[in-house]
C-alpha cells in the first residue's frame, strides 16, 4: 500500500456561524503533515489528479467547495477550465504577477462561474496599478500570523472600496486572533485554532510507463484518430479509470452511461482528452511498478478485459466494449483496496457493467465466471460454463493465449 498511496491534506474554512464553508486542499506525499519540497505547479497538478481523478472530490470534501492554489503558469492553461466551478475556488498565489494577460484569464474563469480568491494578501504597488483585479476577486485571504496590526488595518481600509469582497482570516492561532478578525469584519476563518489539516489517504492505481511513452509518441503524429488513442488507453487500467473519473467529476453536462473508452473520448472531445492526458503524462511518467501484488492485479485485469472482449467477439456480441470494461474493472476493488459501493459511484459506466460488477446476474456474468474458473484452474466449472456458452475448448485456449500476449504488450493491435 505504501508504494501506491495518495495523500491529500484538508483544512476546513469556517463561516461566522461556525459551519464549514469550504476546505483548503493541500498537496502531501506522505502522512507527515507538511508541504514537501516540490515545484508548486507539480504540486497543484498532483493534487488535482489525486482529488478529482483518483479519490473523488465528494470523498474528499463531502460536498463542500475546495480552495486550490494556482500559480500564474497554471492559470494560463485552458485545461483547468474543465473543472467544476461549483466545486473549486481558484486561489491565486501571492507571488503571481498581475498583468493584462492574467486579468484576461481571470475574466474567463469568472465568466465560467469560478470563485476567485487572493492568497496571503498584502498591499502591493501592482494592486494599485491593476485595480480592475478587485472587480473580479471574490475572496481575499489575510495571514493573521505574518501580517502586522498596521498592515491589517491598511487592508481593511483599502477594501472598503470593494464591499462585495469577502475577507478570510487564515492562520488563526488563538482566541484573541479570532475575536480580532470578527471585529474587523472578516466572514471566513481558517487556522489551527479551529483545526489542523487532516490527511486523507487512499490507494493509487499504478500506470504503465510504456503506454505513456506510446501516447506521447501518438501526440507527435500528424494524423491522429480516436481509434488509435482509445486502443492505447485500453491498455492502461490507471488511465482508463481516470478518464471515467474525469467525466464523472468535472464540468460535463453529459449522460452518465459509458460503454466504451472510445465513447468516453468522443463525449469529452479528442482535443480536451489530449490536454488532460498530457497533464497525466507529466504527473505519472517515471513511476515504477514496485509492488508485486499490484503489478500482478493490473496485468490480470488487462488479461480479463481482453479475454472478455474476445469471448464476446467470438459469440457475435454487439457490445464487446462493455465486456472489455467489465473485465478491466473486475479487480479494481482489490487494486484500490476500497469497497465496491465506494468505487462504482465514481465511474460513469453503463448499467450492465455496474450490475455485473455488483454481482447481479447479467448476460456478461457467465463469461466473467468462465474466465475466473480458468484462472483458478477450476476445470469442472470450466467444463460446465464452456458447454453452456457453446465455446469449444480449443477456442477458449486460443482466446486466453491471445489475452495473455496482449496484456503483456506482445500483441500490438486491438481487433
Amino acid at each position: 500500500m505504501d508504494d501506491y498511496s495518495i495523500f491529500i491534506g484538508r483544512q476546513p474554512i469556517l463561516s461566522r456561524s461556525g459551519d464549514i464553508y469550504a476546505y483548503e486542499l493541500l498537496y502531501r506525499n506522505s502522512e507527515e503533515n507538511y508541504f514537501p519540497d516540490i515545484n508548486p505547479e507539480q504540486a497543484t497538478i498532483s493534487l488535482l489528479i489525486n482529488t478529482f481523478l483518483s479519490v473523488g472530490i465528494d470523498q474528499v470534501t463531502s460536498g463542500a467547495r475546495s480552495f486550490i492554489n494556482f500559480s500564474g503558469e497554471l492559470l494560463a492553461q485552458d485545461v483547468f477550465m474543465s473543472l467544476n466551478p461549483d466545486q473549486v475556488v481558484i486561489e491565486i498565489l501571492e507571488d503571481v504577477e498581475i498583468t493584462p494577460a492574467l486579468l484576461h484569464r481571470l475574466r474567463m474563469f469568472k465568466e465560467a462561474g469560478f470563485t476567485l480568491a487572493l492568497d496571503d494578501f498584502i498591499l502591493q504597488e501592482q494592486y494599485v496599478t491593476y485595480s480592475q483585479l478587485f472587480e473580479l476577486v471574490d475572496i481575499i485571504k489575510v495571514d493573521f500570523m505574518q501580517t502586522s496590526i498596521v498592515e491589517k488595518h491598511r487592508i481593511t481600509s483599502f477594501l472598503k472600496k470593494y464591499p462585495s469582497i469577502i475577507l478570510l482570516a487564515e492562520k488563526i492561532e488563538t482566541e484573541a486572533d479570532y475575536q480580532l478578525a470578527l471585529k474587523s469584519g472578516y466572514d471566513l476563518f481558517q487556522g489551527y485554532f479551529f483545526a489542523k489539516p487532516d490527511i486523507i489517504k487512499s490507494a493509487e492505481i499504478p500506470s504503465n510507463t510504456l503506454i505513456h511513452m506510446q501516447i506521447i509518441d501518438y501526440f507527435q503524429k500528424d494524423s491522429q484518430s480516436i481509434n488509435q488513442l482509445s486502443d492505447l488507453i485500453m491498455r492502461d487500467v490507471s488511465i482508463s479509470y481516470k478518464l471515467l473519473r474525469f467525466i464523472n467529476s468535472l464540468a460535463f453536462d453529459i449522460p452518465r452511461q459509458i460503454s466504451s473508452i472510445k465513447q468516453a473520448i468522443m463525449m469529452i472531445g479528442l482535443r480536451d482528452t489530449k490536454k488532460w492526458l498530457q497533464v497525466l503524462m507529466l504527473h505519472d511518467l517515471g513511476k515504477d511498478l514496485k509492488d508485486g501484488r499490484v503489478k500482478a492485479l493490473i496485468e490480470l485485469s488487462l488479461r480479463r478485459a481482453r479475454a472478455c472482449e474476445l469471448l464476446a467477439k467470438y459469440k457475435g456480441k454487439a457490445n464487446k466494449d462493455e465486456y472489455f470494461l467489465t473485465g478491466m474493472f473486475s479487480l479494481i476493488d482489490a487494486v484500490m483496496r476500497r469497497k465496491w459501493e465506494d468505487i462504482l459511484p465514481l465511474l460513469s459506466l453503463s448499467d450492465i457493467i455496474i450490475d455485473t460488477l455488483n454481482g447481479r446476474r447479467t448476460e456478461i456474468t457467465p463469461y466473467l465466471q468462465l474466465i475466473k474458473a480458468v484462472e483458478s484452474f477450476d476445470w469442472e466449472q470450466v467444463e460446465q460454463l464452456s458447454g453452456e456458452l457453446a465455446i469449444p475448448k480449443k477456442e477458449l485456449s486460443s482466446i486466453f493465449l491471445q489475452a495473455m500476449r496482449w496484456s503483456q504488450g506482445i500483441e500490438e493491435e486491438m481487433d
